[in-house]
């Protein structure tokens, strides 16, 4: 008798065994690999945010590189957030990549655009107040290099410096 009841222990055990296995097969595994995709999914999109948005962005030797210094400087009228007027004081220059497909072409009308790139950068620098300009500098150089590479459909401008910065 006691063989018998070892036996169906046995049974009862196995059989036990082999639900929990069907519950982990069909209920565990597909929700874990739904967490899986997911994981991967958040993974791309964190990849892809701290890539470049032209994809993989070359080195420029500094030696391609060529400066173009606008002459005058510029007096631009911030925007106010008080009663006085405040303005900013500043050198422009542009940082070209000589190796660029249109560099040749493109260089000689950046002294002829010279008025509209001006232009742009009273634009940018106009919407901000005078603390926001010291404080979104790099921010602004990017908006201005985007609005420029725009104007000249061509990504050959790598780069805005200011020279002799004043806000007042």
């Amino acid at each position: 008798m006691k063989k018998n009841i070892l036996t169906i222990i046995i049974m009862a055990i196995t059989l036990i065994n082999t639900v929990l296995l069907a519950v982990l097969i069909f209920a565990i595994v597909p929700s874990a690999n739904k967490t899986m995709k997911l994981v991967d999914k958040v993974n791309t999109i964190v990849d892809l945010e701290l890539e470049s948005p032209d994809g993989q962005q070359e080195e420029i030797a500094v030696s391609d590189i060529v400066a173009y210094n606008i002459a005058d400087k510029l007096t631009i009228n911030l925007k106010s957030t008080d009663t006085e007027s405040h303005y900013a004081i500043l050198k422009v220059s542009l940082s070209m990549n000589s190796k660029n497909e249109q560099y040749e072409t493109l260089s000689a009308k950046v002294a002829e655009n010279e008025n509209a790139i001006k232009e742009i950068v009273s634009d940018e620098f106009g919407k901000y107040t005078k603390d926001e300009v010291n404080a979104n500098k790099n921010q602004i150089k990017e908006q201005i290099i985007t609005r420029i590479q725009e104007y000249f459909k061509s990504d050959f401008i790598i780069n805005v410096s200011f020279g002799d910065l004043i806000t007042q």
